[in-house]
């Protein structure tokens, strides 16, 4: 018996919030069921696109990372359902609340 080929769908989309901040969304889908997952908040300092909160599922469990100029990253574990309830609660969360990630991440980079 063949075993059949794995059916992924790959999504990946870049969705602007204002001139200097963007959602960075990509995503696999097996049989219609998110398999993996990254949705990452950038924004523009300095003249660069920088990476200030990153969800994703690297290391096999949903996760948030709170991406420090010049510390190590924090990293928090999601207790969620599944990937989809994750990936869904997590673009909620950066469009709702980007302005707060970007101050935070404005006044740790005055810190120095």
């Amino acid at each position: 018996m063949t075993e059949e080929p794995r059916k992924v769908r790959t999504v990946e989309f870049r969705r602007l919030l204002g001139e200097s901040n963007a959602l960075r969304v990509w995503f696999e889908l097996e049989q219609g069921r998110v398999a993996q997952f990254m949705v990452q908040l950038e924004c523009r300092l300095s003249g660069e696109w920088i990476p200030v909160v990153r969800y994703d599922t690297a290391h096999n469990f949903v996760h948030c990372d709170r991406l420090h100029p010049y510390e190590p990253t924090e990293k928090t574990r999601l207790l969620t359902r599944d990937y989809n309830e994750a990936l869904t609660f997590d673009i909620r969360d950066l469009a709702d609340n980007w302005c707060k990630y970007r101050e935070r991440y404005e006044k740790w980079l005055k810190r120095r």
